[in-house]
């Protein structure tokens, strides 16, 4: 069990929570009370960076460092790496893409999406936070979205550590039906959306504020990753 909510807010969301998967706009996420600005930095003289809410990114710089287990993978495009910064605190993040074949030896979920092995991925990698030193995360996620998956808010992806996991949909809601243009990535803890963020022209992003310190800096690097990355 994922102790990142106390057992009253926890027992809160599960209140709200009776069918939010299939409400975008469900209370419980979606509300001000939760939702951070996102903002980009595109300086004359500096380069571009991303913030939401406290986080924020450095620069980006492109490529997979030396010594990541990425580097290994025979097979990555659309790779960058950037330090999420909050107050005193920073986490290493790295993005890439790579074909579902990457993955062949890892096992997962019944409810991970069943794809063919040269269907691509996006991959970020969230280094451990001082609060939880020896815990890193991971998102694998389909890089190409069907709009009908889009319809129905599908699951798309995983993100996990060691020892616990969280679903990760995708919908259209603040868009058009069957339209892929604003995408927002929704990350359930238990069917319980607890973040969400929304892609493309107009970004959003959502926290819940009951989450502890340690999930949220993940979610948020994994967020912002998501805003990173070439679309």
């Amino acid at each position: 069990m994922i102790k990142s909510l106390t057992g009253f807010a926890a027992a809160c969301l599960l209140m709200v929570g009776c069918g939010v998967t299939k409400n975008a706009s469900a209370p419980g996420l979606y509300t001000s009370a939760n939702e951070l600005a996102v903002k980009t930095d595109d300086g004359w003289f500096s380069a571009r960076t991303i913030s939401i809410g406290d986080y924020a990114t450095s620069s980006r710089t492109n490529g997979i460092p030396s010594g990541a287990p990425a580097k290994q993978w025979k097979n990555t495009s659309d790779a960058f790496y950037f330090t999420l910064k909050n107050g005193s605190a920073t986490l290493p993040v790295q993005v890439l893409s790579t074909p579902r074949v990457t993955f062949s030896a890892r096992t997962f979920p019944s409810w991970f999406p069943q794809i063919a092995n040269d269907a691509p991925l996006w991959y970020v990698h969230v280094g451990a936070s001082a609060a939880d030193p020896l815990k890193s995360w991971e998102l694998i996620a389909k890089r190409n979205i069907a709009f009908l998956e889009l319809n129905d808010n599908k699951v798309i992806g995983i993100l996990r550590s060691p020892n616990e996991e969280l679903k990760v949909t995708a919908h259209n809601r603040y868009g058009a039906v069957n339209s892929a243009d604003k995408i927002c990535y929704e990350f359930q803890w238990k069917g319980l959306p607890v973040a969400a963020v929304l892609t493309g022209k107009d970004q959003r992003a959502w926290l819940q504020k009951e989450l502890d310190p340690a999930l949220r800096e993940t979610l948020a690097g994994v967020m912002l990753g998501l805003l990173f990355r070439p679309q």
